[in-house]
């Protein structure tokens, strides 16, 4: 049998040498792939076993500071926000609304939060300053999440708040403004139609307001003989 005869022993090598170039960087990419995916799944079991931990505490939890006390704990959770939420309405309850006031505003300052999260906690503060007694203020946190209509699922329901504010200050003028604000947004939505309800049921009302009234200190016209 016959061999190759050659007088350039760096062939064998120089094939070697293309055959490294080609599987060293295949192999590192598949490494960094998997690698990548391990931490991934390492931090989703991390993230998942957090939130198990944080259900835990929150369903033990019954007072304001319990509540808080998960959200301290787990500040990276969903249960961290639930939390927030179930410590500002146990103090609502408990007619501390300062201390719900508080915690409101620690989930509507999370920037990491949706839109929808911060709406729901900034009817929070409205509804506080309103049990509180200070209408005009309510009124004015109320609008911020009214007036970004189809935005926010929120805005027919913050409508109603303040038309009921006006309502109880005797204003219907205004009472049916912002009523009819909140009944021209989504007409299937359950705010849209209170608002509706509402209104027709002030119609007669404004019915009898648009009739002009004499004047009871004018004299009477005597009856023909």
């Amino acid at each position: 049998m016959s061999t190759l005869q050659t007088d350039d022993p760096n062939i064998i090598d120089a094939e070697e040498v293309n055959w490294r170039w080609i599987v060293y960087p295949l192999v590192l990419v598949l490494l960094v792939a998997i690698g990548g995916f391990s931490v991934y799944y390492y931090l989703q079991s991390a993230q998942d076993a957090a939130e198990a931990e944080a259900r835990t505490a929150l369903l033990k939890a019954t007072t304001p500071a319990e509540f808080l006390k998960v959200a301290e704990q787990y500040p990276k959770t969903d249960q961290a926000m639930l939390a927030l939420f179930s410590a500002a309405n146990a103090s609502f309850d408990q007619r501390d609304y300062d201390g719900a006031k508080t915690a409101y505003q620690k989930i509507i300052d999370n920037p990491v939060l949706t839109a929808q999260w911060r709406d729901s906690a900034s009817l929070g503060v409205a509804s506080c300053d309103e049990a509180k007694g200070d209408g005009d203020k309510a009124i004015s946190e109320y609008l911020e999440v009214a007036r970004r209509g189809d935005a926010s699922p929120f805005a027919g329901y913050a409508y109603n708040c303040v038309a009921r504010i006006y309502d109880a200050r005797g204003d219907k003028k205004t009472e049916v403004a912002i009523l009819q604000q909140a009944a021209d947004l989504n007409p299937n939505s359950p705010s849209a139609q209170m608002a509706q309800q509402r209104l027709k049921s002030l119609a007669p009302a404004q019915q009898a307001m648009s009739f002009p009234v004499g004047n009871p200190s004018a004299p009477a016209v005597p009856a023909p003989k």
